[in-house]
């Protein structure tokens, strides 16, 4: 008998994560209606069709049928076609982002996760106040594009990192650009000038013995400790590093600090997250921030934790 779970992802097309708990829902014989945000609006048409008090969605000439899952999983813009305005383009991705989102957020049912909770879990500052409000321990932190402030945090912090406030990727001469967690030396203080543009985070650098890596789905917890320590260029950011082999391995995390995890998911309204802390030499372990849609597939790979399995679970359990 065909089963009557039917799961909405909203994703991209080159998302692989998303292809690998697509494929297994489709294993498990669980309807699948994946909408790529890329394709909208210059590739497939929206509507939503109002009716007796409920919105209903549809997908070119398809109806969407009510999910008992929706996956809000990444949006990713189209490309600006040929010719067109930027201006006009602008306004036809806001106004369709608002169409998609207005007829999906009001479908009752269960969600991975509730896209305003995604936004606000976004916001590093907030995340980091919600964090040390629960007990964990944070760096100490400057935001601002005050270049006199940055000086002030640097002679006190007596070791410093920057970071984005959101984004990690810039586009520049129509090319991306990742922006990595960086260690701010002396010599940089003599740009500082360049600091006003944009407000960053700045915070206090944390020695290290590892990087901890919490994948949170539902309840269950998936750790995984980074040796980023042993290569220089991942010393400050693991993602710098080119070595393939960066060493992994499963741990256990306290009982009490997964407690609080589980319970900074509920304050944040999150059903999924990847937790980014630090394991200082001393044992003690340092909240730096959660990313409400993370990546984690290289843990799958490098030590078969099943997190792609979990998100399939989750996403069909009634």
């Amino acid at each position: 008998m065909k089963s009557e779970r039917h799961v909405l992802v909203v994703s991209t097309a080159v998302d692989v994560a998303t292809d690998g708990v697509v494929d297994g829902l489709l294993k498990a014989g669980t309807r699948v209606t994946r909408l790529n945000t890329e394709d909208l609006p210059f590739e497939r048409f929206i509507t939503c069709v109002m009716h007796e008090g409920r919105a209903a969605l549809e997908l070119d000439d398809e109806s969407v049928p009510m999910p008992t899952a929706v996956w809000y999983r990444r949006v990713r813009v189209p490309t600006r076609p040929e010719g067109m305005d930027p201006g006009i383009y602008d306004f036809c991705l806001r106004e369709t982002r608002a169409a998609l989102l207005g007829g999906i957020a009001g479908i009752a049912t269960r969600w991975m996760s509730p896209p305003e909770q995604v936004w606000r879990a976004e916001l590093k500052p907030f995340q980091l106040q919600i964090a040390a409000d629960l007990g964990l321990k944070v760096p100490r932190t400057l935001i601002t594009n005050d270049p006199r402030r940055v000086r002030q945090a640097f002679d006190e912090f007596k070791g410093m990192i920057a970071k984005p406030t959101r984004g990690g990727y810039v586009v520049a001469n129509g090319l991306p650009h990742s922006i990595y967690t960086s260690e701010v030396l002396a010599e940089h203080l003599e740009h500082l000038d360049e600091a006003r543009l944009s407000p960053t985070i700045y915070q206090e650098l944390i020695p290290k013995r590892f990087d901890i890596r919490v994948t949170i789905v539902g309840e269950r917890i998936f750790a995984a400790a980074i040796d980023s320590q042993r290569d220089p260029a991942a010393r400050v950011d693991w993602r710098r590093t080119d070595d393939p082999n960066l060493g992994h391995q499963r741990i256990d995390l306290p009982v009490a600090l997964e407690a609080t995890l589980r319970l900074l998911m509920r304050k944040l309204g999150l059903t999924f997250g990847a937790v980014d802390l630090v394991l200082t030499p001393e044992g003690e372990y340092v909240f730096l921030e959660i990313n409400p849609n993370g990546q984690w597939l290289w843990l799958d790979d490098k030590l078969d934790l099943g997190i792609t399995q979990e998100v399939v679970n989750w996403l069909i359990q009634s």
